[in-house]
């Protein structure tokens, strides 16, 4: 599968401003075609089309370029974008996604002596990631409740902030812009123009038919590298703490992506110096009995 960038300029180039196009029974001749480019972060649409018919009619063709075999809708997701992508009931949604695999969550493992599947041995959890996707991945995953208008919101980008919606296509700022309203699916570059429109569906048509997914992605504390991987939003995070000498944790469901990876780790590195932790292997005489750990002795 072709670069997504190559992919977005390949239906740019069958839009050459000047040309016409044959839209839903009309005739329309080329204003405008471009990306549009907010001056920070991305919009929903990847191709912006301006056509203007010969009865003085504008058409926007505000086009979601999709490539088949892409599996994240949205990754590494920050508090903000959500907001930007469900409005303002962000944390709520997010909120009944995690609580509806809660048991999943409490009964992981904080730290492995050992490797275990994708984690790697003298690891401990930080927290967990946010992701969208369109499909299931993994035991912490599953179907984003969502109605068809917030599906819509979603797909279109109708919540992003106003930066973003008036983005910039050629270096004009065009109203709305940003907000896309056709999805493309592509499976590979070789579209002509016929194609490519006569594969547009609206995306008030095509959320009908769509099933968004979330993952929750550990974020880990590597011990032998002293690292984790950043300023990572998490959604649910590991409180650690000291209590009588023992180290234990409690998981925090109720503020969604308020916290992140260095917060989390660098309090956990605190305390691992506070009980003289020099070696992993010494984590077996402070773990408090109620912090799960692999293997199990």
């Amino acid at each position: 599968m072709p670069d997504f960038i190559d992919t977005e300029h390949s239906v740019e180039k069958l839009f050459p401003v000047g040309t016409t196009f044959f839209f839903e029974g009309k005739e329309y001749k080329v204003l405008l075609c471009g990306k549009p480019r907010p001056s920070q972060g991305e919009c929903k649409t990847d191709v912006y089309i301006k056509g203007i018919a010969p009865d003085g009619e504008v058409r926007e063709l505000k086009i979601s370029v999709k490539q088949k075999n892409a599996d994240f809708l949205e990754n590494k997701m920050s508090l903000g974008r959500a907001c930007e992508i469900f409005g303002k009931d962000a944390s709520d949604i997010i909120r009944r996604c995690l609580l509806s695999i809660q048991d999943r969550f409490i009964d992981d493992c904080l730290v492995y002596f050992e490797e275990k599947g994708k984690t790697g041995a003298r690891t401990m959890k930080l927290g967990w990631k946010f992701e969208l996707l369109n499909k299931l991945s993994g035991e912490k995953s599953g179907i984003l409740e969502l109605t068809e208008e917030q599906k819509n919101d979603v797909f279109a980008g109708i919540n992003l902030s106003v930066d973003k919606k008036n983005s910039r296509v050629n270096g004009q700022i065009i109203n709305d812009s940003g907000v896309a309203n056709y999805i493309l699916n592509i499976d590979d570059d070789n579209m002509t123009q016929d194609t490519c429109l006569r594969n547009l569906q609206p995306i008030e048509e095509y959320v009908k038919s769509q099933t968004i997914y979330f993952a929750c992605k550990a974020l880990n504390y590597r011990f032998d590298k002293n690292k984790w991987d950043g300023p990572r939003p998490l959604s649910v995070y590991v409180d650690w703490f000291v209590d009588n000498g023992k180290l234990d944790a409690h998981l925090i469901f109720d503020c969604p992506l308020e916290h992140e990876g260095n917060e989390v780790g660098k309090k956990l590195k605190g305390i691992l110096k506070e009980l003289k932790i020099k070696k992993f292997d010494d984590l077996k005489g402070v773990l408090s009995p109620n912090v799960k750990y692999y293997p199990k002795e």
